[in-house]
C-alpha cells in the first residue's frame, strides 16, 4: 500500500526487534521496510530505504543512537525519529530533543502506545511517553531556569496571534520553509517571528521553547 507509514528499526537486541515488528504487523497502516542492529549498517538502511519513521534505540553497540540521529538528520532533515529506549533520564530526553527527535517512548510501554507514537509523529506531532514520570517531566520543564508559573502564561499572552500560530507550528516540528508555505509568507518573515518569539519567551533554543510549551500546556505529556 502506497499510503502505509514506512518504518525502519535500529535496535541491537534481536528479540526486541522481533517484538516491535510483531506489534507493527497488527496495524495495516504501518509497515517495517528495514532493520539493523548497529550504527553503520543502520545508517545505510535508513539512507537507502527513505522511511517515514525511524525507531531508534539509544544504547547501540559501539555508539549512541543519539549520535546516529544527529548524523542522519544532517542529510535527511525531513525524517521523523522516535527514540525507543529503557532510559528515562532527563539528560537523554533533552539531548534527543536538541538533536531533532520527534518522539520518545520507553520499552516498558504498551503496544498501543508504540503504534500511537508512530501515527502521531508521522502526522507532525511530538510524542513523549506517558510512562515517563512526573518527576522527569518537571525536571525537563524547570531545566535552564524556564519559569513555569504564571509568568510563563503571561509571556505567552504577549505574543501576537501570528506569533502564537507560528509557535504552535514550530513546536509541532514544522520546518521554517513549510511554515512559510502554509501561511503564505516568506521564510525570512517566519525567521523574524521566531526570533521575536524567542526574545519574548526568553528561550535560547528549540529545546527551551519545547520545555516552555510543555510548561503552559501547549504540548501534552
Amino acid at each position: 500500500m502506497n499510503d502505509e507509514i514506512k518504518v525502519v528499526i535500529i535496535e541491537d537486541h534481536a528479540l526486541m526487534r522481533e517484538g516491535i515488528k510483531a506489534i507493527i504487523r497488527r496495524d495495516p497502516g504501518i509497515s517495517v521496510i528495514g532493520e539493523s542492529d548497529n550504527v553503520d549498517d543502520g545508517y545505510d538502511v535508513v539512507i537507502n530505504g527513505r522511511p517515514d519513521i525511524l525507531l531508534l534505540d539509544i544504547a547501540l553497540h559501539g555508539s549512541s543512537g543519539l549520535v546516529l540521529a544527529k548524523k542522519i538528520l544532517a542529510v535527511m532533515p525531513e525524517l521523523k525519529i522516535i527514540i525507543i529506549t529503557a532510559y528515562s533520564k532527563v539528560e537523554y530526553i533533552l539531548e534527543a530533543v536538541e538533536n531533532g527527535v520527534k518522539g520518545y517512548i520507553l520499552k516498558e510501554s504498551t503496544p498501543d502506545n508504540l503504534t500511537a507514537a508512530i501515527e502521531k509523529v508521522f502526522n507532525g506531532e511530538i510524542y513523549v511517553d506517558s510512562y515517563i514520570s512526573n518527576k522527569v517531566i518537571k525536571s525537563l520543564i524547570n531545566k535552564n531556569n524556564i519559569d513555569i508559573a504564571e509568568d510563563g502564561k503571561s509571556a505567552y499572552s504577549k505574543l501576537s496571534l501570528r506569533e502564537q500560530q507560528i509557535l504552535k507550528l514550530l513546536i509541532d516540528g514544522v520546518s521554517i520553509k513549510d511554515i512559510a508555505e502554509e501561511l503564505f509568507i516568506s521564510s525570512k518573515t517566519v525567521e523574524n517571528h521566531k526570533a521575536s518569539i524567542m526574545v519574548k519567551l526568553k528561550c535560547k533554543n528549540m529545546t527551551e521553547l519545547i520545555r516552555y510549551a510543555i510548561s503552559i500546556g501547549l504540548i501534552d505529556v
